[in-house]
């Protein structure tokens, strides 16, 4: 009896770990990720990439970060916005902890473009001004590090490392953030921007870039 409390205190805590990633896919995709994750794992610990010492197979990492990969919102964006690195160090834990401090940074570059795309639509549409545009576009651009202070706990399904000749260490990371936090996050970044400018559009930051 007492196994058995154990046991379901396990897979509580698993299942509140565990990020819903998988949530909008099928069996049958799930079933092609899962094939396909083993494919490629295949290959990368053909080129030597193995996974630390209480971390998942590299099948389980690759076929988590593919679910995350395939989450879509209802306009069509991608669900989470991915961020990846790889760094050499002379040891692991050096190695690892600036691998994901530079995928953040590879993170926040790629919701930069995506904040500046929707300035430009909005442009495009006449829904703003070409100075606002411009203004909107350079605050994003220079709060960027701010972007990838504040993103917060990200999920990192994908820790990979490999010893090289010279012995050294190559890692490699995979992180993903919600596309939505981000947008907040980059939204926060333009209105701390745009308060150094004294610029007007900082109270308009939610209004002018939208959810």
């Amino acid at each position: 009896m007492k196994k058995l409390g154990m046991f379901l205190m396990l897979m509580v805590a698993m299942a509140i770990a565990m990020p819903t990633s998988y949530a909008q896919l099928s069996k049958k995709e799930i079933k092609t990720i899962e094939k396909t994750a083993k494919k490629d794992a295949k290959q990368l610990k053909k080129e030597g990439w193995k996974v630390a010492p209480g971390n998942p197979a590299i099948e389980m990492q690759l076929a988590e970060s593919y679910k995350f990969q395939m989450q879509k919102e209802e306009d069509g964006y991608d669900k989470y916005i991915q961020g990846e690195a790889m760094t050499v160090g002379q040891v692991y834990d050096a190695a690892m902890f600036q691998a994901e401090s530079l995928s953040k940074v590879n993170l926040a570059s790629k919701m930069e473009t995506r904040v500046i795309q929707i300035i430009d639509n909005k442009l495009a549409n006449e829904q703003i001004s070409e100075a606002d545009a411009v203004s909107l576009a350079k605050s994003v651009s220079a709060g960027k590090n701010l972007i990838a202070q504040k993103l917060g706990q990200v999920i990192t399904p994908v820790k990979l490392y490999r010893n090289l000749d010279n012995g050294n260490v190559e890692v490699r990371v995979i992180v993903y953030y919600s596309q939505a936090m981000a947008l907040k996050v980059a939204k926060d970044a333009m209105r701390a921007e745009l308060e150094k400018e004294a610029d007007g559009l900082a109270g308009q930051v939610d209004e002018l870039i939208g959810n």
